[in-house]
């Protein structure tokens, strides 16, 4: 009898293949809120502009999960402030991105789409960071955007990723089929801050 081939399916597929219970979405927001909580208190207690710019990108989607939507907005853009200031360090890549996607975030809840869709685009402007490389960037933005029928807009945005994103090549490939074939990834492994 002859051997069966199995055809080998990457682990990126095989993620996107997985259903997204209700309890699975109760988990992930449990822990983002717990998360949340930390990353406002980080920022409470830097005392230096270096203190404030480790702590501004992960607070600003802390206050944005808390629905502290104001605060989250001044956070945001003080990320994209303080960061001018950093530019040659590491981590400037990740507080330039929470900054633009977080002010996406924003915008979506006020019902501009455009605008959304501006800082989605803003926040690939970026030179990358060690985390934005390898495990690369958050599709929360990008995930409602597609939602919202936005889907050559996300496309152009996860391959604008690409330019920093270096492993990312494998996940870009199956999410655009997904979207091109009218589906919405779940992104489940990039819904991260």
């Amino acid at each position: 009898m002859p051997k069966r081939r199995v055809k080998k399916v990457s682990w990126e597929i095989e993620s996107e293949r997985l259903l997204v219970t209700s309890a699975m979405k109760r988990r992930t927001e449990k822990l983002r809120l717990l998360r949340a909580a930390t990353s406002l208190s980080e920022l409470e207690k830097a005392t230096t502009q270096e203190e404030v710019f480790y702590a501004v990108a992960q607070a600003a989607f802390g206050a944005y999960d808390l629905e502290k939507f104001v605060e989250a907005e001044a956070i945001a853009q003080r990320a994209l402030e303080v960061s001018q200031s950093f530019q040659d360090d590491w981590n400037y890549g990740n507080a330039m991105f929470a900054g633009h996607t977080v002010r996406g975030l924003l915008a979506l809840r006020r019902g501009d789409v455009e605008q959304a869709v501006q800082a989605l685009h803003a926040s690939a402007q970026n030179t990358g960071s060690p985390q934005l490389a390898s495990f690369g960037p958050t599709m929360r933005l990008a995930k409602l955007l597609v939602e919202l029928g936005k889907k050559d807009e996300v496309i152009a945005f996860l391959h604008q990723c690409l330019s920093f994103w270096t492993m990312g090549n494998t996940w870009v490939d199956v999410w655009e089929k997904k979207i091109r074939h009218g589906k919405v990834p779940n992104f489940l492994m990039h819904l991260h801050t």
